[in-house]
């Protein structure tokens, strides 16, 4: 089809394509290679099909929104396919001939191209009136990007319609050929002729090639980078807990934290070219949604246009990079974030905001000491007396007098060590439910102990808010006494204490069994140790702690726990993976929010729409920020119990 000449042109069109491509290619995996090395190579062909299923699948695109995902999902389902089209494109324009000769293979591919075309029309209009018409929120940054990858998609699509119609009018168009059947009887003349028809099907193969040409030069230069970069940033992906926070050798340090971008790992920085700028994550954060400066998405973004500008000081090893925090991140931003967790249980790409959120945060803290002032009072309370108020470390547990509570450095040994956490053993609030749970242990016959004043802070707030270096000297403290006793598990009242335990300690050389008291009602209610008989009345709901539900994946057991009693649980909007965080993590207990509305006065309102009496949770944090927003709110008709108070009640 093609003449001698435009063979020549193609070829050389191919090769400044090939070129212009290949070096935005090789640029990016330079800024990549320029972070520091992180272990993720392990189970690598588990690794490579958990990428495949993600990125064929689509499974996380079209979880989380299910319209918006199918349509973006077709984009890229088509990409695959028009791969295979492309290929026999070029192929006839050179020879005459379909690659792929008569074959079944070849009838099928006509014709997902054909339902594909169709489909994919239909998402661009759905994509250009979400973004440019509606303007979805979490879309408001401008886009032409996008926009030019939409225009690009069109054309690609309606060159391969008109050029397989012009090729009808040498051949009959075959029914699995529909759309193109159906351009060629209603859209194209009937009377063209043979030059016209010459011109038309070479004109389309020539618009269709340089369009591939253009998209190929594009994505290494483009947000759309993500189409290569994500399924690799999958691959590489966290497969340990939510947030994997490395334990760095802080004796040895030169520094401390994230100061310049190349402070990041290899990982951190491809997570900046793989983030598609979907705002998924902007739509669940807690911080973005009650009017902070905060958004995830854009956080990704500020970090890689630091990332591109510095690429010719990075490739000379330079130092006058820029600081990242103030120079490129706000100091609001990063302290903005409560460590809920909820942008990376729905980002496609597997992106890891938080730690690079908390690498700043540990900059802030152990290089500059500026910090929030209100955390000087827990930094200094916990490295004094163990806890973050500065009680008395003597004080500790004050709480359990008269009742009767065994203490490890009496009895040595026993089955289960109770964690009381620092809430339980010093907010009056909180003292309560832990005690309503020790009445539970007795009642089941139990074997337990606790470790009196001898437990200190478990150390998460210190971590969450960047205070390694404390973190890591009141862990191994702590780690230190569990040792000297023998016991089987440790239980606690607290889902921070619990995520610590359970998978930082182990980093340090503290190995336990760990079991939230949800956890352990569940086992100890499914063992008969105790009987759920007494029926409540009323209507609860459940607030799913962050980490308890999304850190640790503990969504059915509480929910099982409420329904045991007979109460009636109606579900909040967002509930499960999907809960909306109550502000106290990540330091947020002791720091105050300054900008937009609390975070707890949001979840009360979501709470207050069920209609019920009660909000039902399992975490000390939530249950204080609750009873404290549903007095400052003056919410009528609403109350707020851990589910150990409900429990107790409903037993024989």
């Amino acid at each position: 089809m093609n003449t001698l000449i435009e063979k020549v042109l193609f070829f050389v069109v191919f090769l400044i394509t090939l070129f212009f491509s290949f070096k935005g290619f090789y640029k990016k995996t330079k800024l990549v290679l320029s972070g520091k090395d992180i272990k993720r190579s392990d189970n690598i062909f588990k690794r490579i099909l958990i990428a495949i299923r993600n990125a064929f699948l689509q499974i996380c695109t079209i979880k989380n929104r299910p319209i918006t995902g199918i349509f973006h999902s077709s984009m890229f389902w088509g990409f695959v396919v028009f791969a295979f089209i492309t290929l026999n494109h070029v192929y006839e324009g050179f020879t005459h001939k379909v690659l792929y000769g008569n074959s079944w293979f070849y009838k099928a591919l006509i014709f997902l191209g054909n339902f594909f075309a169709l489909f994919i029309l239909t998402a661009i209009t759905y994509f250009i009136l979400r973004r440019y018409v509606f303007k979805v929120k979490t879309l408001e940054r401008p886009s032409y990007q996008s926009l030019i990858i939409l225009i690009f998609i069109f054309i690609l699509m309606v060159s391969f319609v008109f050029y397989e119609a012009y090729k009808g009018y040498s051949n009959e168009i075959e029914s699995f050929n529909f759309v193109a059947k159906f351009v060629k009887a209603n859209i194209l003349s009937n009377n063209l002729s043979a030059s016209s028809v010459n011109f038309g099907k070479s004109f389309m193969w020539w618009i269709h090639i340089l369009i591939i040409f253009a998209f190929a030069v594009f994505i290494p230069n483009s947000k759309h980078l993500h189409l290569v970069a994500g399924p690799i940033n999958i691959m590489f992906k966290n497969n340990g807990p939510l947030v994997d926070l490395p334990v760095e050798n802080l004796e040895d340090a030169e520094k401390f934290g994230i100061v310049n971008i190349n402070d990041y790992t290899k990982k951190d920085l491809l997570d900046l070219f793989s983030c598609a700028e979907c705002g998924r994550c902007e739509e669940v954060c807690p911080a973005f949604n009650s009017g902070k400066d905060l958004s995830p998405k854009n956080l990704l973004s500020k970090l890689k246009d630091n990332l591109l500008e510095s690429y010719e000081e990075l490739m000379k090893k330079g130092e006058n990079l820029k600081v990242l925090l103030d120079d490129v991140v706000s100091r609001e931003e990063v302290w903005d974030c409560t460590t809920c967790g909820a942008c990376l249980t729905v980002c496609p790409m597997f992106n890891e905001h938080i730690s690079k959120i908390i690498g700043l945060r540990q900059y802030a803290v152990m290089m500059e000491a500026k910090f929030p002032e209100e955390f000087n009072v827990m930094f200094r309370g916990i490295e004094n007396q163990g806890n973050p108020w500065g009680i008395g470390a003597d004080k500790r547990s004050e709480w359990a007098e008269g009742l009767d509570i065994p203490v490890m450095a009496d009895k040595k040994k026993t089955d289960v060590l109770l964690w009381i956490g620092c809430e339980g053993s010093f907010d009056s609030n909180a003292q309560k439910n832990t005690k309503d749970f020790i009445k539970i242990l007795k009642k089941s016959g139990i074997d337990f102990a606790f470790l009196g004043n001898e437990e200190m802070c478990c150390g998460d707030p210190l971590r969450r808010t960047g205070h390694e270096y404390m973190f890591q000297i009141m862990a191994s403290q702590n780690i230190e006494t569990l040792k000297q006793y023998e016991f089987n598990t440790i239980v606690t009242m607290c889902p921070h204490g619990y995520f610590v335990l359970k998978n930082e300690y182990p980093k340090l050389g503290g190995d336990f069994n760990v079991k939230h008291y949800t956890e352990f009602l569940s086992q100890l209610i499914k063992e008969n140790k105790i009987k759920v008989n007494k029926k409540i009345s009323g209507k609860f709901t459940y607030h799913d702690p962050c980490y308890i539900g999304r850190y640790s994946e503990i969504y059915e057991e509480p929910r099982e726990l409420i329904k045991l009693t007979g109460a009636e649980l109606v579900e909040m909007k967002d509930n499960r993976e999907k809960s909306f965080c109550c502000g106290a993590g990540g330091g947020g207990m002791w720091k105050e929010e300054s900008k937009g509305e609390r975070m707890n006065y949001i979840r009360i309102k979501q709470a207050k729409k069920t209609n019920v009496e009660t909000i039902i949770t399992a975490c000390p944090y939530c249950s204080l920020m609750f009873k404290d927003g549903i007095e400052e709110t003056e919410t009528k008709g609403l109350d707020t119990k851990d589910l150990s108070s409900v429990i107790l009640e409903s037993l024989e």
